[in-house]
């Protein structure tokens, strides 16, 4: 498979007045295309640092050192104009906060055109009047990507093109910015917690949605949510204190988890009424004084005196990579 994206060593830095928040440590990942990668961690182990890192908007932290590769370009070299032009157009974002990320002074209509407009013509005032003659064919391709997101009945019954984003429901909004970034066939989707403060309804069609994309478009989805990550990926990355301490192909790590934290997160995410919580000791990590060695061991049940001086190295096995001492001899238990 033929890597879209490739993160290498990638180290992110915050100058506080209390010290040197280092929100990533020496991250490493790759996403093939057509491929769909789910990033899963507690929050404040820096995920949404990451993604924002790709997109050059971690503002005011810094990319201290490593590389983003994206089609063949190191982002990390791209000077802002030069960025202009992959976000959006290359690698779009659905952000969290979908209720601010369309233009509240513009229609839904309005929107998807302008995505189609720079798509087709670079946008500005003049891909706007070049755009005039072309409206006939722009319905049609708008009205095309917005069935393929089960929205096309919305269009029929007059719904959607003439409303502002303020009269749509989250999932509605959600689903317009996934319409702006096919209109504008973006390499790669990037999601943020796309199924939170959605009602169950708004919930499940979101999900039948990033289904429908798997295999089609190159995804980078960010969630707590099991179940999502568990129905739309086809790899995921376990992020703990600005590192990813384990990775591999979903269900592999799903059913046999192979790192202290994942096991423990992952019991934590299916506690049920009734469950005992594990037990886990230690102190909130702190991003600025990291402890020695491994970052996790303070709370760690399998700690040992190694895991307190040397900070684990990722170790491959087979399809999987995971950073922890219980693995560096025989390939693990």
């Amino acid at each position: 498979m033929t890597d879209l994206l490739r993160i290498n060593d990638l180290s992110v830095v915050f100058n506080t007045d209390a010290g040197h928040v280092r929100a990533n440590r020496g991250i490493n990942l790759n996403v093939n295309e057509n491929e769909t990668v789910g990033i899963m961690g507690e929050s404040g182990c820096g995920k949404t640092v990451l993604f924002l890192s790709i997109l050059h908007l971690q503002q005011p932290g810094r990319i201290a050192s490593g590389s983003i590769m994206f089609d063949g370009r190191d982002l990390t070299r791209l000077s802002g104009n030069e960025m202009r032009y992959v976000r959006g157009r290359q690698i779009a974002l659905v952000p969290q906060d979908h209720a601010t990320a369309l233009n509240p002074a513009y229609t839904v209509g309005q929107q998807l055109q302008e995505a189609l407009n720079i798509r087709r013509n670079g946008g500005g005032f003049w891909a706007a009047a070049r755009a005039w003659g072309q409206r006939k064919g722009s319905r049609e391709e708008i009205k095309e990507v917005l069935d393929s997101l089960a929205m096309g009945d919305l269009v029929e019954n007059g719904r959607l093109l003439g409303r502002y984003p303020h009269q749509l429901s989250g999932g509605i909004r959600q689903r317009v910015l996934i319409a702006m970034a096919l209109l504008a066939r973006a390499r790669m989707l990037i999601a943020d917690e796309p199924t939170t403060a959605l009602d169950r309804a708004s919930r499940e069609q979101m999900l039948e949605v990033l289904k429908q994309l798997r295999g089609r478009v190159t995804m980078l989805i960010i969630s707590h949510d099991l179940e999502a990550i568990h129905s739309t990926c086809d790899r995921v990355a376990i992020m703990y204190g600005g590192r990813i301490v384990e990775t591999g192909y979903m269900l592999d790590v799903f059913n046999h988890p192979k790192h202290p934290y994942t096991k423990l997160f992952f019991s934590c995410q299916r506690f049920s009424r009734g469950d005992v919580l594990p037990d886990v000791t230690g102190d909130v990590l702190n991003l600025i004084d990291f402890p020695a060695g491994c970052s996790f061991h303070p709370c760690c049940p399998q700690a040992s005196p190694i895991c307190s001086e040397i900070d684990p190295a990722e170790i491959r096995m087979g399809n999987r990579t995971v950073a922890c001492h219980l693995y560096r001899d025989s390939g693990g238990p």
